[in-house]
């Protein structure tokens, strides 16, 4: 019996050696598998060159840390592929270690296959990784240093999750002179619609139809996954859009704005071009007495990442004023440097920078500056574009007939119908 006791005691004194030369070579594998591992990348196909040369210039000064960069292509069946494969990786626990993914209003196909098709709503769905302690510690960026009104955007009661890098809203700069009231310009949609200035009408009057989701301010409640607008008001808006330009129709202005658009670097160019004169810029308004902006460019981590300090360190990069304003590192080569002309803000989809150096560099004419900076104090409401902006677009292309060859746009009966089956979809979307 003794004899068995002491049989049984030496092999558990066997097995546990085994077991534990076993768990330590096994952490021994994971840890130089850990070393060896790419840090993986993912991006549009837009941003896939701009987005290789940031890759590129922070291996430079991070010993070449092996880097994979993921494009999403820009053919709609390769990307569905693409997309699908990502969806798989990502819910099993795996996929990218860092997004920098492009969100713009898409006018060109119904529907166009996006890796987040409402990044807004994927904050709250645990997929990425909450930063603000990473950020705390951060080497280079300078959060002091950043527009806080559009960095808020990104942020959840865990704290921020999405970094914005770009933004942009509808503009419109006219000379002062042309305006009947300049001193008493419209602050909100239901203004802008009563205001008499033939100029607001005649030129403002179809964007605000093309760029109904501009008039809105926040459209959805996504921890209560809501919309926060009903039926019958996303009706009285299309009505309202569509009575402002029949009324308007008849004007003919001999003079035009200086220059319209969405607000990037080439608008501003425009403004300076003209800065002589004296100008007004007023931007198309929402609902709710403010400017709507929109998010074209956002970074983030992957919450499954097993590299997030590698994938921080990308990010931190990144958000730095030197490679935010193109100016680059110092370098062996004086007039390179490192990072020298990446310049997210002109190169990844346009857009101003939530970086205000960068912001600031859009321009060489203070007054351009200033008229900006009277805009953005306007901004109340940050959105990403997102599948429920892409239904209103295409809403108020099927109103405009669009889909139909030479029709005329539909009666406000007819309109009835494409309004009910929009809403519909979309709180299909916040319910999925």
């Amino acid at each position: 019996m003794k004899k068995n006791a002491e049989k049984i005691r030496k092999l558990g004194v066997f097995l546990t050696i085994c077991v534990s030369a076993a768990v330590m070579v096994g952490c021994g594998k994971g840890q130089e598998s850990e070393e060896t591992e790419k840090l993986t990348v993912c991006t549009g196909s837009m941003q896939e060159y701009e987005v290789r040369k940031l890759v590129e210039a922070w291996q430079t000064m991070n010993d070449g840390i092996e880097t994979e960069v993921i494009v999403v292509p820009s053919d709609d069946t390769l990307a569905e592929t693409k997309i699908t494969e990502l969806r798989t990786e990502i819910m099993s626990g795996g996929g990218p270690d860092v997004f920098i993914m492009p969100c713009d209003e898409n006018t060109e196909k119904e529907d166009a296959p996006e890796l987040f098709p409402n990044p807004e709503k994927a904050m709250y769905s645990d997929l990425f990784l909450p930063l603000d302690d990473y950020i705390s510690d951060a080497q280079y960026m300078d959060p002091d240093g950043w527009n806080q009104t559009i960095m808020d955007s990104g942020k959840t009661e865990e704290g921020q999750v999405l970094l914005p890098l770009t933004y942009r809203y509808y503009a419109y700069v006219f000379r002062t002179a042309d305006l009947e009231n300049p001193e008493n310009l419209p602050e909100s949609w239901e203004e802008l619609i009563s205001d008499p200035d033939p100029m607001f009408g005649e030129f403002m009057s179809y964007e605000a139809r093309e760029l109904l989701p501009y008039t809105f301010g926040k459209l959805a409640d996504y921890q209560e996954e809501k919309l926060l607008f009903s039926e019958e008001e996303l009706q009285e808006r299309v009505d309202e859009a569509f009575t402002w330009k029949d009324k308007t129709a008849t004007y003919q202005m001999e003079t035009r704005p200086i220059v319209q658009g969405k607000v990037e670097k080439a608008f501003c160019e425009a403004v300076d071009y003209a800065a002589t004169e004296e100008e007004t810029a007023i931007a198309l308004p929402n609902d709710q007495g403010g400017i709507t902006a929109y998010v074209t460019v956002y970074a983030a981590i992957n919450r499954n990442t097993e590299k997030p300090d590698q994938a921080f360190s990308l990010l931190d990069f990144l958000f730095s004023d030197e490679i935010m304003t193109g100016d680059g590192f110092p370098g062996e080569d004086p007039l390179t440097g490192i990072g020298k002309g990446c310049n997210p803000p002109d190169n990844f989809n346009g857009g101003i920078s939530v970086n205000l150096k960068a912001a600031q560099k859009m321009s060489r004419n203070q007054v351009t500056k200033d008229l900006l900076e009277q805009m953005d104090r306007r901004i109340n409401e940050v959105r990403y574009y997102s599948n429920l902006e892409n239904e209103i677009y295409w809403m108020v292309y099927k109103c405009l007939a669009r889909d139909k060859d030479s029709a005329p746009p539909l009666s406000a009966e007819e309109r009835r119908e494409v309004i009910h089956r929009t809403y519909e979809e979309m709180e299909m979307q916040m319910a999925e």
